[in-house]
Order: C-alpha cells, then sequence, then structure tokens
C-alpha cells in the first residue's frame, strides 16, 4: 500500500514539472520578437540563407494572433460587453488577412522585376514586420486603454476621438512595421529592382489594410451581428469623423 502511494505521489510530482516545460516551450516561441528588433543582422542572415524559416513562420503567426488579440481587449473596453471579445477576434483577422492577402503581390512583383527572394523568404519578411506592428500595438495599450477608460461614452465627439486615437496608433504601428519590412528587403535581395516591387506591394498593403479595417467594423460600439453591412469606404469614414469634430 505503501509503495502504491509513493508512486501515485511520484507521478503527481510530474504534472507541474511537465505543465512548467511546456509553458516554457511557449514563452520561448516569442523570443523571436528579439531576434527582429535586437538581432537583425543575424535573422536576416538566417532568411537569406533561408535556415529556421519554418520556426520564424510558426512563431510570428501566434506572436502577431496573441498581441493583437490583447489590443482587441482593450479596444473593447470602450463599448463594453461583447464587443470585447468581438474585438479580440476582429484584430489578428485584420492583421493576418492583410498580410495573406497582399502577400502574393510583394511576391509576384518582385520576380517580375528580376527578384530572386523565394516566396517563403517574402512571406518571412513580412512576418517580421507585422510582428514589428503587433508588439509595437502592444506597447501602446496603457495608452490607449488610459484615454478609453478617461473618457466618457457619451457623444458623437468623444466617439470621434477614440477613433481617431486608435487610428493613430495603428498609424504608427504600421509605419515601424513597414519599416521593419524595408529593411529586410533591402538586407536579403541582390538585385536593385526590388525597391519598385517594394512601394508598389506596400501601397497595396495600405489600402487593403484600411479597406479590410472598415469591413470589420464596429469596434467601439456594440452591433448584434459580427460586423455591419458594406457601406462607404474606410476614408470617407475618417473624412466624415473629422468634419463632425471640426465644426463643432
Amino acid at each position: 500500500m505503501q509503495e502504491t502511494n509513493h508512486s501515485i505521489l511520484h507521478i503527481d510530482s510530474k504534472v507541474p514539472s511537465e505543465m512548467f516545460i511546456t509553458f516554457s516551450v511557449f514563452l520561448k516561441r516569442f523570443a523571436v520578437i528579439e531576434e527582429f528588433l535586437k538581432r537583425k543582422t543575424e535573422f536576416f542572415k538566417n532568411v537569406q540563407e533561408e535556415k529556421d524559416l519554418k520556426r520564424y513562420f510558426i512563431n510570428s503567426n501566434l506572436v502577431i494572433t496573441a498581441f493583437t488579440a490583447v489590443y482587441g481587449v482593450a479596444m473593447g473596453v470602450y463599448p463594453g460587453g461583447w464587443q470585447v471579445l468581438n474585438d479580440a477576434v476582429k484584430i489578428p483577422l485584420l492583421l493576418l488577412l492583410s498580410l495573406y492577402i497582399t502577400l502574393p503581390t510583394y511576391y509576384i512583383l518582385d520576380v517580375l522585376l528580376g527578384g530572386k527572394v523565394s516566396l517563403n523568404q517574402v512571406s518571412v519578411l513580412m512576418l517580421s514586420g507585422f510582428t514589428v506592428m503587433s508588439t509595437v500595438l502592444l506597447a501602446f495599450i496603457p495608452v490607449n486603454l488610459f484615454f478609453i477608460l478617461t473618457t466618457a461614452n457619451t457623444s458623437t465627439e468623444t466617439y470621434a476621438f477614440v477613433v481617431l486615437l486608435n487610428v493613430a496608433i495603428f498609424g504608427l504601428a504600421g509605419l515601424s512595421g513597414v519599416a521593419c519590412l524595408l529593411t529586410g528587403f533591402r538586407a536579403v535581395h541582390r538585385e536593385p529592382n526590388w525597391t519598385l516591387a517594394f512601394l508598389i506591394g506596400s501601397l497595396v498593403l495600405i489600402f487593403v489594410g484600411t479597406q479590410l479595417a472598415w469591413i470589420l467594423r464596429p469596434y467601439f460600439h456594440y452591433y448584434s451581428g459580427f460586423i455591419r453591412p458594406i457601406r462607404d469606404n474606410f476614408y470617407v469614414a475618417i473624412l466624415r469623423l473629422i468634419q463632425g469634430l471640426s465644426t463643432r
């Protein structure tokens, strides 16, 4: 009987250690952020040699999903209720769909202009840019929450302010991501013709991302459906918000 109890305790003692190991392995996936931000030379060399691309691909998708889901939760605090969950799903969808919709544009244009970079390499470079973008979004969560919690959800003006604040945060994060992608394209390409492909691809990315953000609305007020019917576009909506603030 004593031997049986001892064996049970021995088995139970393994459970916490196994959970800790699993958690540690999970956390290691987030170390990819340091490679993109602090060890760029090593990262770009790996991309050139097509080394560890699978690891970069998996870990980057994980980081983007996790960080942007947390940012979505922060956004959803403003309207509250089920919108918290909706925004936690919408923001990862926004970034990942934008990435994979525009990935063929970057790659095909690069190939047409004489680029020798593979689709896997372009994918990882784009994922590195979006990982940096999601990291910047995560860094702005305290600022965003501060204004959300101290801005009353009572008028059109306060609603417009919160929307424009988040547009500005996304814009800054997006510029950071594009800057990272530019550095990557410059480091990996040996041919000088990649610049035009990068510029056109980046413009396409901006237009796709902003319009997709509009399609996935609302974010700052509750709606019974997941998204609202398509009407107007992102740029018309932003102009209306700015006009609404300036005429009052």
